[in-house]
């Protein structure tokens, strides 16, 4: 269980810094194909890695999704701002 726990949240921090999801898939997948050919290769093993390999994939989509979402509504909310003459802008509150 704590296994892609981490992934999740290791895969977001990633993406928070790499900006690209296959960036993402692909570091993930390299370190536990390591992992499964240290441990042995089985058909368990190889499952886990396709499993726990679209985890991070999935959430750093995910994570991009919404944070493109979340941008494009503070632009939208800032736009909105500077019209009507107030200065605060969104990313700032």
């Amino acid at each position: 269980f704590a296994i892609p726990i981490a992934i999740l949240i290791l895969s977001i921090i990633l993406e928070k810094y790499l900006r690209c999801p296959l960036s993402v898939t692909g570091i993930f997948f390299s370190i536990l194909l390591v992992a499964v050919f240290y441990l042995g290769i089985t058909a368990e093993l190889i499952v886990a890695l396709i499993i726990y390999t679209l985890i991070a994939f999935l959430s750093a989509v995910i994570y991009r999704y919404y944070k493109s979402r979340l941008e494009s509504a503070c632009y939208t909310a800032d736009q909105a701002y500077i019209s009507s003459g107030c200065t605060q802008c969104c990313r700032y509150r």
